[in-house]
């Protein structure tokens, strides 16, 4: 049954239901909002399906499930959200859809159900970094600022009128993992002074700039092979964007070696190839880049564990000369929105 209200009073006369669609960490504050919240009902929560993780290829569920459960609230899990899904959702008596870092691109099916509408908080300020990897693009691309945008979800991708910002700072060493923390705290920021004016159906909106927008794509493992074209300040901020996605690597003789610990070092090797390796010491590689150099404190070979460069070196040779493969990575941001790759 739909929930009546008045929406003249702060009282309501039943409290509107909301569901929350999300997989990812940096949503457990809002939920803990959202479970305590005198106005609203926290009525089911949608995330993505268990999929396979870890060395013995188990089924594990995300962190949102995982609250969901701990937390006796009605969980769907959906392969897609489908029409069978929406019937799901009408049982349930939906009101309100909120959502963030869900991982699945919502159908006209499922915008049109809640009618006081459903709301995205979207980890960039719009109009900069729409689409799938807003925090990592961000800090590959150098940003000190980024934010939590409330937007109403159209069929667009991230185009829908904005109803407030909470902006947080990216300092100069942040990972992603850092940055994901202060915005999931930026979130409960913005529900708070967002929530009631949404189900009261009297929220603010301002329309966005389109002329203003650029895009980001699904950060992939190729995207954290380390280009040594790039300047050493771009390769370090990319490995900070995209360590806890999909880490960062290079090739040696056609070996994958993970990046652990790195840093830029300010003197630029003269007469280097990009990629090479200039100096060796018990600390650290030295690897030359466009302006500047990287070095390296840690490397994993495959199938070994992350080790500080002194034992790496005990079992893997690498030498002054040496170099790592040339690589020229595929752009991360665009003023047009990227296209899905064509199954085949």
């Amino acid at each position: 049954m739909v929930a009546k209200w008045i929406v003249s009073n702060i009282s309501f006369a039943v409290k509107p239901r909301v569901m929350f669609f999300g997989s990812h960490r940096v949503a457990i504050p809002l939920l803990e909002c959202l479970k305590v919240h005198s106005q609203i009902e926290l009525a089911c929560i949608a995330s993505q399906p268990d999929r396979a993780s870890g060395r013995g290829g188990q089924l594990r569920p995300t962190v949102i499930s995982e609250w969901a459960i701990l937390n006796n609230i009605p969980l769907l899990r959906p392969e897609k959200p489908d029409e069978k899904f929406v019937e799901h959702l009408r049982n349930f008596g939906c009101d309100l859809i909120l959502v963030m870092a869900y991982g699945h691109i919502l159908r006209e099916c499922v915008l049109n159900l809640p009618h006081l509408g459903i709301y995205n908080f979207h980890a960039s300020i719009l109009p900069k970094y729409r689409g799938a990897s807003p925090v990592e693009t961000a800090i590959a691309c150098g940003e000190s600022i980024t934010g939590i945008s409330l937007m109403e979800m159209v069929r667009e991708m991230d185009a829908g009128d904005v109803l407030d910002v909470e902006k947080v700072q990216i300092a100069e060493r942040d990972f992603a993992s850092d940055v994901y923390d202060k915005l999931a705290h930026a979130c409960v920021a913005v529900i708070g002074r967002n929530i009631e004016n949404m189900v009261r159906g009297t929220a603010n909106r301002v329309k966005q700039n389109a002329a203003e927008a650029t895009f980001t794509r699904k950060i992939t493992k190729p995207d954290g092979r380390l280009d040594f074209s790039l300047t050493a300040t771009e390769i370090y901020n990319r490995v900070r964007g995209f360590h806890e996605h999909v880490g960062s690597y290079v090739l040696h003789n056609g070996t994958a070696l993970n990046i652990g610990k790195i840093d830029v070092e300010e003197a630029e090797a003269k007469n280097k190839v990009f990629g090479e390796i200039v100096c060796v010491d018990k600390e650290k590689i030295v690897v030359s880049a466009q302006r500047g150099a990287i070095a390296i404190f840690e490397l994993q070979r495959p199938g070994g564990k992350m080790l500080k460069i002194n034992d790496f070196s005990n079992g893997y040779g690498l030498a002054i000369g040496d170099y790592f493969e040339r690589h020229s990575g595929e752009p991360i941001i665009a003023t047009t929105p990227f296209r899905r790759p064509t199954k085949t």
